[in-house]
Formats: C-alpha cells, sequence, structure tokens
C-alpha cells in the first residue's frame, strides 16, 4: 500500500538568530506555496524559546519531493546562517534519485527512514488552514 511521502527535520537554530531567520523561513513557505502546486502540506514549527525548529512536509510521492529540492535548494542551503541540521525522518517510498541524494544530506546527522506504509488516510482539505 502506498501511502504519501512525509518529510521531518529537525534543526537546532543559533543563538540569537531567530529573528533574522524568521524571513527567510516565512520566504521559503511562500515559495512552497507558489511554486510547489502537488505539495499537500509544508509547515515551519518553533519552540517557544526561539533554539529548535521542525519542519515537515507532506508529498504525494517522491517525485514531489525532487521538486521541491529543486526549488527550494538554494533557499534551503541558506538556512544554514541560522540553523544547525540535526535530524531527518522519512516516511514512505523513495525513487533513485531520492536515495541517491541521501548519502549528502545525513552525513553526521541522525536519520531513520521508515519505507514501508501498512495504511492510514490523510484529510487536509478543508482542515481550517
Amino acid at each position: 500500500m502506498s501511502g504519501p511521502l512525509i518529510i521531518k527535520t529537525v534543526s537546532r537554530i543559533h543563538p540569537g538568530r531567530a529573528a533574522a531567520y524568521r524571513p527567510l523561513a516565512e520566504e521559503i513557505c511562500q515559495l512552497a506555496e507558489d511554486r510547489e502546486p502537488r505539495l499537500h502540506a509544508f509547515h515551519f514549527y518553533v519552540t517557544e524559546d526561539e533554539t529548535s525548529e521542525v519542519v515537515i512536509h507532506i508529498h504525494p510521492d517522491a517525485e514531489s519531493m525532487q521538486h521541491h529540492l529543486h526549488v527550494l535548494g538554494d533557499k534551503v542551503r541558506a538556512t544554514g546562517e541560522f540553523a544547525d541540521f540535526e535530524s531527518l525522518e522519512i516516511y514512505g517510498e523513495l525513487n533513485d534519485a531520492l536515495r541517491d541524494w541521501l548519502p549528502y544530506v545525513t552525513e553526521g546527522i541522525e536519520f531513520t527512514h521508515h519505507a514501508t506504509h501498512w495504511g492510514g488516510f490523510s484529510r487536509l482539505e478543508g482542515s481550517g488552514d
């Protein structure tokens, strides 16, 4: 059973850099919304003390994630000025291109891949946001 491709990243925000980082995060969100029509969801969450962030995206398939990397790759790399990537979790099936990409982004961080979807559903239309 095939489900969506869900990506979760966790990053540590550099001390005192959250205010400067927020406009870039907002720009990334807007670009994702404007340039990725297949993307189901894309959200940044930050802890109350603004020291940690989680980014969640839900793609219909691996090709949508590839498009995401193409559209936002430069902007995502620019976040390194403000935050350090700590972990990556992927839920769902990857294609060959994403499997080839993984060694470049997972070196030195926690990485988990849950490839097999046993069941479930998404109810994103009319969710209120």
